[in-house]
């Protein structure tokens, strides 16, 4: 047994998975140390107001990429491929274009929304600026992620400046004072520029030299894939974020930073799922447009493997220590460990369906994705506006289970329909009886 782990382990594509899995969870651990002082360090009220315009400011930030950041990751990978740098240098100019246009005009509604609301010019200020570095993050990694690595990309994304922002928050609970949330979000802007600064650096380095390469354009295709990429990440980041204002509208600040806190802490799963994104979006893309079927079943099967592994000890510690986590952030939050436990079979669900939204949207079936997570989204609104008068916060965690269940299995089922291959968990069950040719014979070409 142990001389199969080590094989296990010595294989290329398991030390990249769990070198992602890895990062991305060192990025959980640090947003957890980082929310659960934040969540010390003000008042449950302020927590609340912190977690809502959070959430606001990352939604704001997804509006006014456009679609940008995923279109990045489809054309440039199908365009290195094809040894293309004129249309790669074309759609880098494009997506920097529209999306710095776009940027502006979600930033400025978002300030009109708040002052509106009568909130003070300090934290409307934070919250603007949050939303625009963000989301120069995100375009950032995903640049960094495919041409220069994992690390650059989603290290500087959630990892290495959230170290400055959490020892920030141990200064100021040593110091005995109440945190205000324009105080923290103005930090975090702070620090995350820094990483965007070096996303920048390390992407202008591993660029090839393009003064003497025209640009050339594909308006029609980006056109239309980044619509799709757009709605789709639109109605991704209402799933993850839109549940905390909701729950701001319908109960209270308090029960809204109860809900985040609980949320965040379900993620561990969707860490799995981030960084199985993360990976198949650098290496199975590349596989996919050059035809190389018998890799990109191996690299499937063993982020299968993977997968497993995670989502049945993460459920465990979720099991057993989901209480002492929640009290870390105050004991108020102890209370409400069903909610957690909940959550977490709704993202370990998530996670055990494999990257199969990833393939269908790297691999030219974006279109068939976004209804399903328009159907997620409806079903979890519905939901929230049943339950939640009935069951309160309780019933905010069984609707977004349900409908995240819900929308993997559609999901799986259109993935194995379009390309012929089972990303989640279950595709160990039946790898005896695969053949080795089932990828080549069905759906070999992107958008059939």
């Amino acid at each position: 047994m142990i001389a199969s782990i080590v094989q296990f382990l010595r294989r290329d594509v398991t030390r990249g998975v769990v070198g992602t899995i890895l990062l991305k969870v060192g990025s959980g651990a640090l947003a957890f140390a980082l929310f659960s002082l934040a969540a010390r360090a003000m008042s449950p009220d302020g927590f609340g107001i912190f977690a809502t315009w959070l959430s606001v400011a990352q939604i704001a930030a997804v509006v006014g990429l456009v679609g940008q950041e995923s279109l990045l990751v489809r054309f440039l990978n199908e365009y290195r491929v094809q040894d293309r740098p004129d249309l790669t240098k074309g759609v880098l100019i494009s997506s920097l274009k529209v999306s710095s246009v776009a940027m502006l005009i979600a930033i400025g509604a978002t300030a009109i929304v708040a002052s509106m609301r009568g909130d003070g010019w300090l934290l409307i200020f934070a919250v603007s600026a949050y939303t625009a570095v963000s989301a120069g993050v995100m375009l950032g990694s995903q640049v960094a992620r495919s041409l220069v690595s994992i690390l650059m990309g989603e290290g500087n994304r959630e990892f290495f400046w959230r170290v400055g922002v959490v020892l920030f928050l141990l200064a100021v609970l040593f110091s005995h004072r109440q945190l205000d949330p324009a105080e923290l979000i103005a930090v975090m802007t702070i620090a995350m520029s820094i990483g965007l600064v070096t996303q920048i650096v390390a992407v202008a380095q591993a660029l090839p030299d393009f003064r003497g390469t025209t640009a050339q354009s594909e308006p029609s295709r980006w056109r239309l894939s980044a619509l799709h990429f757009w709605i789709a990440s639109i109605l991704e980041a209402a799933n993850q974020y839109f549940d905390v204002i909701l729950v701001y509208w319908m109960l209270d600040p308090a029960t809204a930073g109860i809900y985040f806190a609980a949320s965040r802490l379900a993620n561990i799963f969707a860490m799995v799922s981030a960084a199985l994104y993360s990976f198949g979006a650098r290496r199975l893309p590349s596989l996919y447009f050059s035809k190389n079927h018998r890799e990109f079943e191996r690299t499937l099967r063993l982020m299968a493997e993977v997968t497993a592994l995670c989502v049945v000890s993460g459920l465990l510690l979720i099991w057993v220590g989901g209480p002492h986590l929640l009290n870390l952030f105050g004991p108020h939050f102890a209370a409400q460990h069903w909610v957690l436990i909940v959550l977490a079979i709704g993202t370990a669900f998530q996670a055990a369906g494999g990257p199969s939204a990833a393939i269908l949207q790297l691999t030219g079936h974006e279109r068939i994705y976004v209804p399903v997570v328009a159907a997620n989204v409806a079903l979890r609104l519905v939901g929230f506006l049943v339950l939640i008068p009935w069951l309160g916060v309780l019933g905010a965690a069984i609707s977004a289970t349900v409908s995240l269940a819900l929308a993997t299995i559609a999901l799986n089922i259109l993935c194995r329909w379009r390309t012929g291959v089972d990303p989640s968990i279950l595709a160990l069950l039946r790898f005896s009886a695969w053949k080795r040719g089932t990828y080549a014979v069905r759906g070999a070409e992107p958008g059939e």
